[in-house]
């Protein structure tokens, strides 16, 4: 029987602690605001997180003659198999974060001020932009006492989500979505073991069931909400891989990698295939 979906969610670091990793940003002698880099690109950008699809089409990704902003895990995943993306993206206040962080010329590391003092210090002497996350709640009252008018990045819970918000402030018109999966792929939650164990959960949408985290639900209403505002305002968005994520926004109208007959095809399958490890796990 499936039941209403109702999740609580919550910060994991305090508001103090994220308020003092945005004081110390602010701080920094060598501080450079996002409003440097805005309306300074063009043409089409992939943003790329951690969901197990990308291991399955990482390749067509590299061809696909994109720029890249990679989030979190990705970025060390893309450099492995000889892909520099052009931007490093995370926004995590978490000092999980730091194991990230991999210093390379020639990237601009996108870092939002709320993430560990650390992760700037690894970054010592390379391209780092500091952005802002709005909803944080002290970031405006910091920004207003450091006098730094400088803008705040909506976007939601996920980096994906930012990043996806980030891109056409950069001036891209049209955006890619890689690896923003949602939920996991035959028991794998990203494409490298996550910094945290996963509670599993089995969703059901659009009559399909997909196996997630509690608080991966967050990351697909976050682009219920977001990817429709890109629409009106003329951005171009394209959903790759396979998970929750690429699901809705298939049936929500917008271009992925696959047509509906296949798509359908592949549902049934994934469906039985999912059903066939539940049933496995409780005997």
């Amino acid at each position: 029987m499936w039941l209403p979906l109702k999740v609580q969610y919550g910060l994991a670091n305090t508001d103090e602690h994220i308020a003092s990793n945005i004081e110390s940003a602010l701080q920094r002698h060598n501080h450079v605001g996002f409003q440097s880099i805005m309306d300074v690109e063009s043409g089409a950008v992939s943003v790329v997180g951690s969901g197990p699809s990308l291991k399955k089409n990482w390749e067509k990704l590299r061809d696909s003659g994109t720029d890249i902003i990679a989030c979190n895990a990705a970025f060390q995943f893309l450099l492995e198999r000889g892909v520099t993306p052009k931007y490093f993206f995370c926004f995590d206040s978490d000092p999980l974060m730091l194991e990230f962080i991999t210093p390379v010329e020639g990237v601009t590391y996108l870092l939002a001020s709320r993430c560990p003092p650390k992760a700037f210090e690894m970054l010592e002497g390379y391209n780092v932009v500091t952005v802002h996350a709005g909803g944080d709640l002290h970031v405006e009252r910091l920004l207003q006492q450091y006098e730094k008018m400088e803008p705040m990045v909506i976007g939601g819970s996920a980096a994906v989500t930012r990043a996806m918000c980030m891109a056409p402030v950069l001036g891209y018109k049209t955006v890619h979505l890689w690896g923003a999966d949602g939920s996991f792929a035959d028991g794998d939650t990203h494409i490298r073991k996550s910094t945290t164990d996963e509670k599993e959960m089995l969703i059901k949408l659009n009559n399909r069931v997909f196996s997630m985290a509690p608080w991966m639900t967050r990351q697909v209403t976050d682009f219920q909400t977001l990817a429709p505002t890109l629409r009106h305002l003329g951005i171009k968005l394209i959903v790759h891989g396979d998970g929750i994520v690429p699901h809705l926004a298939r049936t929500l109208g917008y271009e992925t990698d696959e047509g509906l007959v296949t798509y359908r095809i592949k549902e049934i399958a994934a469906n039985l295939k999912l059903k066939a490890r539940i049933l496995w796990q409780q005997l």
